[in-house]
């Protein structure tokens, strides 16, 4: 499969966002995204050259996603969408692996499609002063508010606005070289994006399923803790869980 172009990631990221009664200008919470389409995803320490990796059963019907925490928030939120293109519009749909360097076709693919997914052509220009737009001029100030409305990292954004040809390859190149966490302390923004976070997180019914099964005495109370213990909230070891 070739790299889809910038046209059909946008016509994909669409389809995905009118799926999720969604519009093309607002901002996406993946977190909200990854509840709402029933994918189970866990945040965990992993190597610093593996962003996170996804799976789903033949059928399509179970979807998982497991996300570096050791990466910064915002490179949390675009693995997610990068994700969800292998997930849901892979024509190769495989357990993937997302690691740091990977230049194929079905990686740039899915890159594209996360950027006009978290960050739609609409919802940009519409938070872009005008005389930014036209003079391809945007300022820090806007650039910092970009990337908190719209939960990317720094480098997330300045590719995607380099894409659309929103900002000149001089003013990338200026934009890339910032420390972008001390530039949004200095103007007062938010820095969690630019820093690590959500470890141990879980979003899903992993749980819920669990204890349904138990309630059920379709499985026994160990391997019900078993299966907590799969993602982290399960009891310590030695600890005894009679009772919780």
């Amino acid at each position: 499969m070739s790299k889809i172009s910038l046209e059909m990631a946008e016509i994909f990221a669409s389809q995905l966002r009118s799926q999720l009664r969604v519009s093309n200008t607002e901002p996406v919470n993946v977190k909200t995204v990854v509840r709402m389409l029933g994918i189970l995803t866990l945040y965990r320490p992993l190597s610093t050259s593996l962003y996170g990796l996804s799976m789903k059963s033949a059928d399509g019907k179970w979807r998982f996603m497991l996300v570096n925490s050791d990466s910064m928030v915002g490179r949390q939120n675009f693995t997610i969408a990068h994700e969800l293109y292998h997930l849901y519009f892979d024509e190769n749909p495989q357990t993937h692996f997302c690691k740091a360097g990977q230049l194929d076709d079905a990686e740039k693919s899915a890159n594209v499609f996360a950027g006009a997914f978290l960050m739609p052509k609409l919802g940009l220009i519409q938070h872009i002063p005008d005389k930014e737009l036209l003079s391809k001029n945007i300022t820090i100030n806007t650039i910092l508010n970009l990337e908190a409305l719209f939960g990317v990292s720094h480098t997330a954004l300045l590719v995607r606005l380099k894409e659309l040809k929103f900002i000149s390859d001089k003013l990338y190149e200026y934009y890339t070289s910032l420390k972008i966490s001390v530039e949004a302390t200095r103007r007062g923004f938010d820095t969690t994006l630019y820093h690590e976070g959500n470890a141990g997180l879980v979003i899903g019914d992993f749980g819920v399923k669990a204890r349904e099964l138990y309630e059920k005495d379709i499985i026994s109370e160990g391997h019900y803790w078993e299966l907590l213990n799969m993602i982290g909230y399960g009891c310590g070891e030695g600890e005894d869980c009679t009772g919780c």
